[in-house]
């Protein structure tokens, strides 16, 4: 089998509602959501999809320089070569775009499409997973007022979800950290995400004010590049810290674990180093370093939030913290897939079918792409 043709189609989705950060203000307000998809092509006639979903400061990439990175670097050196070679496919990736995970993550996961579709397979049974079983979701709660987030976060747990994530920042802290866990009780989960809001001696005097509310991890208190910092406040408190933007090549993970910055691991489809292949690595680091691994997303479309389900179902034993999974109906108005990834009463579902299960319909695609990059 070989690599006979690429599509890269940027698609741009419409935001269903605003989501409020620390330090970033209101994504999603006055634009949409942005997405870059493929088509990976063989001469049998198997097409597999891939996504990254860029999000703008969050990720490092955005959607013109992974559809660029993809166009002049990426396809035309993988094109003609055997979708099943993973690491040769890699190799030859990494020397044309050393970093770009999430470009890399496009052609990735359509790869891995290709194999289970070749195979007749779901993919969690090519990573060698078990039956699946609905996945308990952690519902996302933007930076609010105390009143506000608690009866967001109390209507979340009326519907089913048993976690919640709570965006907060300086003066949005600890009075709704303590609303919500009022308004949810002792037996739904809580984390919160700071999106590099505190500096040092801030972060550290702000976790231990949160911790009798029973907070199970903190995501990137300081900011992504100072690993001193977060090693900082990880050491100072007794409540995980879990890197987000600080994490993003597996480099990265190396130096974050050599520092002590890291109390809980989270991964995305894109990162650390992209798609199916890079998070297959760091699980199995994580596995034999007894690293406790939680899979989180940006807001994503079905492409992408497919990957993640195959992935947290093939590795239920790694991955000890409930997810968090996002997309449509909730946070965009629409998804690209003929079939989109199913959400209900706070749990997410693997989609049934060989590879990843989920395939781009084209009426929407001709609704939302911004033109079509066909190679060669």
């Amino acid at each position: 089998m070989k690599i006979t043709k690429i599509e890269i189609i940027p698609v741009d989705l419409p935001c269903k509602k605003v989501l409020t950060l620390s330090r970033y203000g209101r994504l999603g307000e006055g634009r949409p959501f942005q997405f870059v998809l493929s088509r990976v092509h063989t001469d049998e006639g198997v097409v597999g999809v891939g996504e990254c979903p860029p999000l703008p400061p969050l990720s490092p990439e955005s959607q013109p320089v992974i559809a660029e990175v993809l166009k002049n670097w990426l396809s035309p050196h993988v094109i003609g070569m055997d979708p099943f070679e993973i690491e040769a496919i890699w190799e030859k990736m990494d020397y044309y775009a050393p970093t770009y995970s999430m470009a890399k993550a496009v052609i990735d996961i359509a790869l891995w499409d290709i194999i289970g579709k070749t195979l007749n397979m779901p993919l969690y049974r090519v990573l060698g997973g078990s039956a699946p079983t609905k996945i308990p979701n952690v519902g996302l709660i933007g930076i609010g007022e105390p009143k506000e987030v608690a009866g967001v976060a109390e209507k979340l747990v009326s519907i089913g979800y048993t976690g919640i994530r709570l965006k907060i920042g300086k003066g949005h802290d600890v009075t709704c950290v303590a609303a919500v866990r009022e308004a949810i009780g002792e037996q739904t989960s809580l984390r919160v995400d700071c999106n590099q809001g505190y500096r040092t001696s801030e972060a550290v005097k702000m976790i231990r004010s949160i911790e009798p509310y029973n907070v199970e991890l903190v995501e990137q208190p300081t900011a992504w590049w100072d690993y001193k910092s977060l090693a900082e406040v990880a050491r100072a408190v007794d409540t995980p810290v879990m890197p987000h933007e600080s994490l993003y090549l597996q480099s990265d993970l190396k130096n974050l674990i050599d520092a002590g910055a890291v109390g809980v691991l989270g991964l995305k489809t894109y990162r650390p180093w992209g798609g199916i292949t890079g998070a297959k690595r760091t699980l199995e680091m994580a596995r034999i370093m007894n690293i406790p691994c939680l899979f989180h997303d940006d807001i994503e479309l079905s492409v992408s939030l497919a990957a993640a389900t195959h992935l947290i179902t093939a590795y239920r034993n790694v991955i000890t913290y409930k997810c968090e999974l996002s997309g449509y109906p909730e946070w965009i108005g629409e998804d690209v897939a003929k079939k989109p990834v199913r959400f209900d009463d706070g749990y997410v579902y693997v989609p049934e079918g060989p590879g990843l299960g989920v395939e781009l319909d084209d009426a929407k695609l001709e609704k939302y792409a911004k033109g079509i990059i066909t190679l060669p």
